[in-house]
């Protein structure tokens, strides 16, 4: 279990939003394997399965995947949704400790979700986040 909820602090970029389209199918993939992937991995899935070189996945660092991470469970947390993140861990065995109380747990309930519907309610999510996205003024 998270160690609270994910308050919205901050607002959902452009990139956040393409990023937690992309992420979304690669993490689907690997809770119907229930399996994990690492940062990397993660990064290195969305960039097969999105080509194009202008896609924010090629500025993204696998270190640096934690906020879009994050824009998941902003759409999730609200919900009552597993937290689908938790598949996801650095390069050791294991997520960092403070992240979980019991990571096998969360796990098994991400597995156990029935995520079939979730799809087209995270696209409308995104659509809402880049709507938003794209009114924000910019000065310079």
């Amino acid at each position: 279990m998270p160690l609270g909820p994910i308050p919205r602090q901050r607002r959902v970029t452009r990139d956040d939003e393409t990023l937690a389209r992309a992420i979304y199918p690669v993490l689907m993939d690997v809770v119907r394997r229930k399996g994990s992937i690492t940062y990397a991995d993660v990064v290195l899935s969305v960039r097969e399965r999105c080509p194009e070189p202008e896609h924010p996945i090629y500025r993204e660092k696998p270190r640096d995947l934690g906020r879009r991470l994050e824009t998941l469970r902003f759409f999730t947390a609200p919900r009552g949704y597993p937290d689908m993140t938790c598949v996801v861990f650095n390069a050791g065995p294991c997520p960092s400790p403070d992240a979980y109380e019991d990571p096998g747990s969360e796990a098994a309930k991400v597995a156990a979700f029935d995520w079939s519907a979730v799809e087209e309610e995270l696209a409308l999510q995104c659509d809402d986040w880049r709507r938003e996205a794209m009114s924000v003024v910019h000065l310079r």
